[in-house]
């Protein structure tokens, strides 16, 4: 992938694992009942507003959701130096955002780290209390975090 300057992207919003799973049937979004969104949401995937960064793609274990976001041709930015520095600042401030006896993904930190090289907000539907959790660590980092009804509200999306 070229690299681009800041100013040459459209790119406005990360998403998590959390967030694009919340369309199965059965979630808290399924895209039965909220088609207009998830069709706001793929177009915003299409124009690169919404991408995703390579270790949330690689945590992605669900065919259906990976071959929906292939055919939207949806843009994975590939992890650099400056992602991994920023990664590295957030696990030593937040040691807690990767639990190792869990065998929890480390696609957290490469999302924030992600969204803090290109000033973008993270959409994830997880929990805001938790030190374990996304929004508390961005929080803390000053990165905007924000879950898909907040995305709503600030693209002024009404249904």
């Amino acid at each position: 992938m070229e690299q681009m300057t800041l100013f040459e992207l459209p790119y406005k919003y990360i998403i998590d694992t959390s967030s694009l799973l919340s369309q199965k049937e059965g979630e808290p979004h399924n895209r039965k009942t909220y088609v207009t969104m998830w069709a706001n949401i793929e177009q915003y995937i299409k124009d690169s507003i919404i991408i995703i960064c390579s270790e949330i793609a690689e945590e992605v274990q669900d065919s259906e959701i990976n071959d929906w976001l292939s055919s939207l041709a949806c843009a994975v930015i590939e992890i650099d130096e400056e992602i991994q520095q920023n990664v590295i600042r957030i696990v030593t401030s937040n040691p807690s955002l990767i639990e190792f006896r869990q065998n929890k993904s480390s696609g957290d930190a490469f999302l924030i780290a992600t969204a803090m090289k290109y000033n973008l907000t993270v959409i994830t539907e997880e929990g805001k209390l938790s030190p374990k959790k996304i929004p508390y660590v961005c929080h803390n980092l000053g990165v905007d975090c924000i879950n898909i009804n907040e995305l709503c509200e600030k693209e002024n999306w009404t249904f």
